[in-house]
């Protein structure tokens, strides 16, 4: 009887100690734009861009935001891959909580691809700079996907 009640006792001791314990510091997703977050976002930036160069086009497709993952798979998004990236780099960040603009530079050109009705279509190592947007979900940053010419995205926020 004796053991029983000081079971119960550390038990409940246990259980309030437990109650009072809070987490301390705030999630990334609660993050507004520190710079560990803005960091994080330039080297996952970083990474994209490098691996298009590099030719890695699993870990291109794997950065891309999970919306477009789950609609397009790896070898849908590969029979789509015609650019080929020469240079690229990430020139400035603004982060607005778990959405970013980021201004990128990169260098690319596409090489001789037949069009449907047999033209060649080529173009030569073209410097460009655009802004893309990036979506910070669960533990990282993604790139949304856009498709180029009308500038639609499967994401809505």
């Amino acid at each position: 009887m004796k053991r029983l009640f000081f079971f119960i006792l550390l038990v409940v001791f246990a259980l309030t100690a437990c109650a009072g314990a809070r987490i301390t510091g705030k999630s990334m997703v609660e993050d507004l734009g520190s710079p560990q977050k803005v960091d994080l976002l330039r080297q996952r930036a970083n990474e994209f861009w490098s691996a298009f160069v590099k030719e890695d086009y699993d870990t291109v497709y794997n950065i891309f935001d999970p919306f477009y993952r789950a609609r397009n798979s790896k070898n849908q998004f590969l029979n789509n891959t015609k650019m080929k990236y020469h240079e690229s780099e990430v020139k400035n960040i603004k982060v607005e909580g778990n959405v970013a603009k980021v201004r990128v530079r990169i260098v690319s050109s596409v090489p001789g691809i037949t069009g449907k009705l047999g033209k060649v279509m080529s173009q030569p190592p073209t410097p460009s700079e655009f802004e893309e947007t990036w979506l910070y979900i669960y533990d990282n940053w993604y790139k949304e996907f856009r498709l180029g010419m009308v500038e639609e995205s499967v994401v809505y926020y």
